[in-house]
């Protein structure tokens, strides 16, 4: 049978150890497929008679099986040949890390490895299966492994395993849902006192013809064919349950579901056990009942067979919103709206029996139905399916963990097949060791920006930067130099010390994952503009993406100092390559290069060419910012440079910095800024033009400015983005300037109770991370919690962005924090001082004081005459003055052909 793999545990049997691999099979079966025979292990690095040592150990620990004795290389550093170490079999998995420990006890006994992998995991590595990937399984006739409790359409067991190769998604089931509870008297509901009183449940694909179900604690009159009402909350959570198993879902989600709904519903079960209520809370394909793990804020929620995944989160990381609420998620991103009832509504509306019942109904199935639509149509799942694919890891390992465990994975692999160890996870005393000695890590290179607005800004990237620098310098833990050495003509020597044997005499570890993950993402990417429909395109793009975020995982995992392989020599060997090499390219482009002849529909370099005609159009290069893998250059001419001009630049300079660059490195040509605005080093704006096939699509992208920021307020971020279009794209200043003080007129004019729409943008939201009492200091989004819970008598969740707005008043500023809704309700005057002082123009005068604009410029009353009358003396417009300033300096420099180009801001 052919299967996709989605899960995987194992069993305990007399016979030993079983994996259990959980999927969807082509047919649309769901499958558990029972695999015997394999057994856990780890290794012992010992010295002395290990023979002698290995009898010791079984005689000592009666759960271990076997010892036997195998060549290994140790985990970092060169090596010239293996050495003997053990290999430690045990009975059971568990019994691994019970007694990782005790084993060093014994004398000759030095370093364990590999004593923290899960054994479903250390079965995956070992036979070289993936996470979602495609299966062909050998079926036994007859299985000693009971059916019981699996719920499976097909479970069988298999003598033999082979992954294959397939591009194409099982037919995966999808359930999302989503409950309500009773609020007693308009306060959170809490699981002790408030009744689960509906379940929404949203299927693709449809469920019996139904798209999605509401099940109601009581009845209903006038109720659809798509709710089902029950007599009592614990008749309802039994149907949800079964129909839950029933429908046997792959892929279980919603929106907060790990932190609220989850958690509420075993708890609720609990209680109502506990009071005598019979419940079956079975929802794992295993028979296994509803549960959850509290690890420090984080709720680990896991169903045997199934994958559970919260939009929550995967929105949180994948999208940059002020707010992260289900209806203002659904607004941004689906342009849905959710239905409207307020918490204090909701008793009125259950105990009503006729419309208000009605519409509370659909109030709950439109959740459900949102946080599905989230998964189907922002293809949430994609990314991640593509990551499991790639890294082998097991797609709900990758929905709840890190980068680290993927690449983990990928090492792991690697490693077992040449033959060498990893180490455990570090203890908390040798990350602290490692925390120190990290003080010593030097990160990119970023040079010094030509403040001001620029013109014709080409800029170029290099390719993986980093990656790139691993495989082209053999930078590995396999390849540092530390007791083996080569000979001194086969080392490489990096700018930040330290030594690494070259790829001649060992290949590394790294670079070789790092060259096949880059391949198959040039390999993919081919694949893409051939794709046969917008299906396989999508899985193609997913894995390439997936592939780019591998590639870039390699890096940071060196340097995390909580890694299980960890070499400071090795971080900082592939940072200090990268300075130096945006140093060079530098010194290249502004001495070895310097100028470009456009001629012919072709660019060429001075020497290139046997004469250059006055009529030629000749553009001057400078490179005016740097950062880690992207290098900025201005192109000057004094005839006019188009797009089509500043490409051909462009390409030219890549290709001439890439030839002089080892393999793989390469620099690209990226976009052409038309006008760029830098304020200081990774602050900066650009009006970017990039290529889409034969056209060029512009946008304004920002970098380090508050417009991206969330502790700014959203009236912040919309002036700072129309200023910046004003600047950057129609070149007017001034413009920007009356922006400003129109925007600065109308806060200080601000009506409250009508203006309901600059509350909104005057709204700032802050992350509710961890109970009030465990913030060391006061902050004005724990004020709003603490008043929300004087208020309602429950704070607000946490991990939940809390809204707020300063009030006017003589207070302390934190103090001051309000609940937005609430100054609405109530016509709370705002602090207008404060926005207009320390939200609004400081960050505007950042930007717009590069032209000569202060605060006094942005801020005025109604008696001033104009717009740059501030005094009874004339004034000259700071703008004119920069304008000025700008056009000599032009002028100097390189003239300016005034015939097709009026002003500094005219193309």
């Amino acid at each position: 049978m052919n299967f996709q793999i989605l899960d995987a545990d194992y069993i305990g049997h007399e016979s030993g150890p079983v994996i259990r691999l959980f999927g969807r099979a082509e047919d649309g079966q769901s499958v558990c497929c029972f695999v015997p025979g394999f057994e856990p292990y780890f290794y012992m690095n010992a010295e002395g008679e290990l023979d002698k040592l290995a009898t010791m150990l079984k005689e000592r620990f009666d759960v271990i099986k076997k010892v036997e004795i195998v060549p290994k290389y140790e985990p970092v550093g060169y090596q010239v040949s293996k050495k003997p170490m053990l290999c430690i079999t045990t009975m059971e998995p568990r019994n691994v890390p019970e007694i990782r420990d005790d084993v060093l006890t014994l004398p000759g006994a030095k370093e364990v490895y590999e004593t923290d992998i899960l054994f479903r995991n250390r079965f995956m590595i070992d036979m070289d299966l993936h996470g979602m990937g495609w299966v062909t399984a050998e079926e036994v006739s007859d299985s000693q492994f009971s059916n019981d409790h699996i719920y499976c359409d097909s479970v069988f067991t298999a003598s033999s395993l082979k992954e294959t190769e397939k591009l194409s998604i099982a037919p995966l089931k999808h359930v999302s849902f989503d409950i309500e509870c009773l609020p007693i008297d308009g306060s959170m509901p809490v699981p002790e006192t408030s009744p689960v009183i509906m379940i929404s449940m949203s299927f693709s694909p449809a469920f019996k013809g139904h798209d999605t179900l509401v099940l109601v604690s009581k009845k209903v009159e006038g109720a659809g064919e798509d709710v089902m009402c029950f007599d009592s909350e614990t008749q309802m959570l039994n149907n949800f349950f079964e129909l839950f198993q029933e429908y046997d879902a792959d892929i279980v989600s919603g929106y907060n579901i790990n932190d609220f709904d989850i958690p509420y519903i075993a708890d609720r079960v609990a209680i109502l056990s506990n009071s005598g209520e019979i419940l079956r809370p079975t929802v794992g394909r295993d028979g296994r009942v509803l549960s959850y793990r509290k690890i420090g804020n984080r709720t680990m929620v896991s169903i045997p067979g199934r994958v559970v995944v919260d939009a929550l989160p995967l929105i949180r990381s994948q999208y940059s919103l002020k707010r992260y609420t289900l209806r203002n998620v659904s607004k941004e991103l689906l342009d849905m709206e959710k239905l409207d009832v307020a918490p204090s509504e909701m008793e009125e509306y259950w105990r009503d029996d006729g419309e208000k019942l009605l519409k509370f109904i659909d109030y709950a199935r439109r959740d459900s139905e949102l946080a599905i639509e989230l998964f189907l149509k922002l293809r949430l799942l994609d990314k991640h399916i593509a990551v499991a694919q790639v890294s082998g890891s097991l797609l709900q390992e990758v929905v709840d963990g890190g980068q680290t465990s993927m690449v983990d994975n990928l090492l792991l692999r690697e490693y077992g097949k040449q033959g060498r160890v990893i180490p455990p996870k570090p203890s908390d005393e040798l990350v602290a060791m490692r925390n120190r000695s990290s003080e010593g890590l030097k990160g990119g290179e970023v040079l010094e920006p030509k403040k001001g607005l620029l013109e014709n800004v080409v800029i170029l990237d290099y390719k993986s930067l980093y990656p790139t620098i691993m495989m082209a310098h053999n930078l590995c833990y396999t390849t540092v130099v530390e007791q083996d050495r080569p000979a001194e003509d086969e080392t490489i020597v990096p700018p930040s010390g330290g030594e690494f044997v070259s790829a001649d005499v060992s290949k590394g570890i790294m670079p070789s994952i790092l060259e096949s993950l880059l391949q198959r993402r040039v390999e993919t990417k081919k694949k893409m503009k051939n794709a046969s429909d917008a299906s396989e395109y999508r899985v193609l793009d997913a894995t390439q993406l997936a592939l780019k975020i591998l590639l870039n995982s390699f890096y940071g995992y060196s340097g995390y100092t909580r890694a299980k392989l960890y070499s400071l020599t090795l971080a900082n060997a592939v940072t200090s390559f990268g300075r130096e090499n945006i140093l060079n390219t530098r010194a290249l482009v502004n001495g070895g290069i310097s100028k470009v002849i456009l001629k012919d529909g072709s660019a060429y370099f001075t020497e290139e060419l046997s004469s250059i005609d006055p009529d030629d159009h000749v553009v001057s290069l400078s490179v005016v910012y740097g950062d880690t893998d992207s290098v900025f250059v201005q192109c000057s001419s004094k005839q006019q440079i188009s797009l089509d001009d500043a490409g051909l630049v462009g390409s030219k300079i890549a290709a001439t910095v890439s030839a002089s660059l080892p393999d793989p490195m390469e620099l690209e040509f990226e976009s052409i800024a038309k006008r760029a605005l830098f304020i200081a080093k990774k602050r900066y704006a650009i009006w970017v033009f990039e290529r889409a096939g034969d056209e060029w699509k512009d946008d304004i992208k920002v970098k380090g400015m508050e417009t991206v920021r969330r502790d700014w307020c959203e009236l912040t971020s919309k002036t700072l983005n129309r200023i910046l279009e004003l600047v950057l794209k129609e070149g007017n200043v001034e413009a920007a300037v009356q922006h400003v003080r129109t925007v600065v007129d109308g806060v200080r004019n601000i009506d409250v109770k009508n203006d309901s729409d600059i509350i909104e943008d005057l709204t700032m939201t802050r992350m509710f991370s961890k109970k009030a009492t465990s913030y060391k200091n006061k902050q004005p989004h724990l004020t709003v919690a603490e008043k929300i819970e004087e208020r309602t008598g429950t704070p607000p969740p946490v991990g939940e962005r809390i809204p707020f707005v300063i009030i006017a008043g003589k207070d302390l500023f934190v103090n001051r924090a309000e609940d937005p809704e609430y100054v609405k309700d109530n016509n709370i005057p705002i602090d207008v001082d404060y926005y207009i002082k320390k939200q609004l123009l400081p960050p505007v005068e950042r930007i717009l004081g590069v032209f000569g604009v202060d605060m006094a410029n942005l801020d005025y009353d109604s008696k001033q005459k104009g717009l740059f009358d501030f005094s009874d003396k004339p004034q000259e417009s700071p703008v004119k003055k920069y304008e000025q300033k700008e056009s000599e300096v032009k002028t100097q420099q390189t003239p300016v052909n005034r015939k097709s180009q009026s002003s500094l801001f005219d193309f």
